[in-house]
């Protein structure tokens, strides 16, 4: 009877054992995904963002690049309203004056359509100015200030010729004014200003 007692109580044990065995290897993938897993890899291109990382925003857009602005010859325009203003100072100067028993003097504006050419034009070349110091660059300008400094000096030379053929009447000599040869002066600055705005516009062009 004890014996019998004895062998049932290995049997069962080893009964027991045998359970235990199969319930570990009946299922081997919870074994495997026990502890921590593999971390996860992002495609290429994309970051990984972990706890606590700040999420990245979208790329900022582009900017367009700003055109530059075009180069002002500050001494080119300078020289222009130099100009421009002393050939319209030159129309209140004298641009005759008769010397005899008194002294005559005759300014631009006793001939008004001769000094409103002056004026007018001189304004013209002023404006001129101006565009250029806007950054504005066109052969028209250099055109326009060539044409009105030849304007100025061709029409005091005219002038002065005028004056120099004049004969002398009851006593009275006549010669030439002050203003003449001021205007000549803006006429001829305004001629080298073109040719100065000339050459900067070919030096941008070719800088380019």
């Amino acid at each position: 009877m004890l014996q019998r007692q004895i062998l049932l109580y290995i049997q069962n044990r080893v009964d027991q054992k045998g359970q235990t065995v199969s319930d570990s290897t009946e299922n081997p993938a919870e074994e495997e995904t026990d502890g921590p897993g593999f971390p996860h890899t992002p495609p290429l291109g994309i970051k990984a963002v972990h706890p606590g990382d700040e999420i990245p925003g979208p790329p900022d857009p582009e900017q367009p690049p700003r055109p530059e602005r075009e180069k002002i010859s500050w001494g080119v325009v300078a020289l222009i309203s130099l100009a421009a203003i002393i050939s319209i100072i030159g129309t209140f100067l004298p641009w005759t004056e008769a010397r005899g028993e008194f002294v005559i003097r005759e300014i631009g504006w006793d001939q008004p359509i001769d000094a409103l050419i002056v004026l007018f034009s001189g304004l013209v070349a002023a404006l001129a100015g101006g565009a250029i110091l806007s950054g504005i660059k066109s052969h028209i300008i250099t055109l326009c200030l060539f044409a009105v400094g030849t304007i100025h000096a061709v029409l005091a030379i005219i002038k002065i010729f005028d004056v120099e053929n004049m004969e002398s009447t009851s006593g009275y000599s006549y010669s030439i004014g002050v203003g003449l040869p001021v205007i000549i002066v803006g006429g001829g600055a305004l001629i080298v200003a073109s040719f100065l705005e000339w050459g900067s516009r070919r030096r941008e062009q070719v800088s380019s």
